[in-house]
């Protein structure tokens, strides 16, 4: 079963993107998908701390709303699935970049010059 203080966190957050999907002028369906997609990044990332997985959480969901339907929109119909999808694989690629970048070999890259 989980903590107390992890169903508390869970809950408020729902109730946080249930409300943001309410206000007028903000795509519901977006809301939802990149809400379910953040959470889905956030409940697989068990080795990080709990600072570390809320602060992912919010950088995944903002992702996911904002770029899910630019990116995706025109290959997919429904804006929550372009923002589930864009929420659970951004952070992921963008840590997954940032390893890269730091093992980067650039003489290796250039043929030892």
């Amino acid at each position: 079963m989980a903590e107390p203080s992890t169903m508390a966190a869970a809950g408020t957050a729902s109730i946080a993107a249930m409300v943001i999907g309410l206000l007028p002028g903000i795509d519901a369906n977006a809301v939802v998908g990149a809400f379910c997609g953040a959470t889905l990044f956030v409940m697989s990332a068990k080795e990080l701390g709990l600072i570390e997985r809320l602060v992912y959480l919010f950088i995944s969901f903002c992702i996911g709303y904002l770029g899910g339907p630019a990116t995706l929109g025109g290959m997919l119909e429904h804006t929550a699935v372009a923002a589930f999808i864009a929420a659970a694989v951004s952070v992921t690629a963008g840590l997954r970049a940032i390893e890269g970048v730091k093992t980067l070999d650039l003489k290796k890259w250039l043929g030892g010059r």
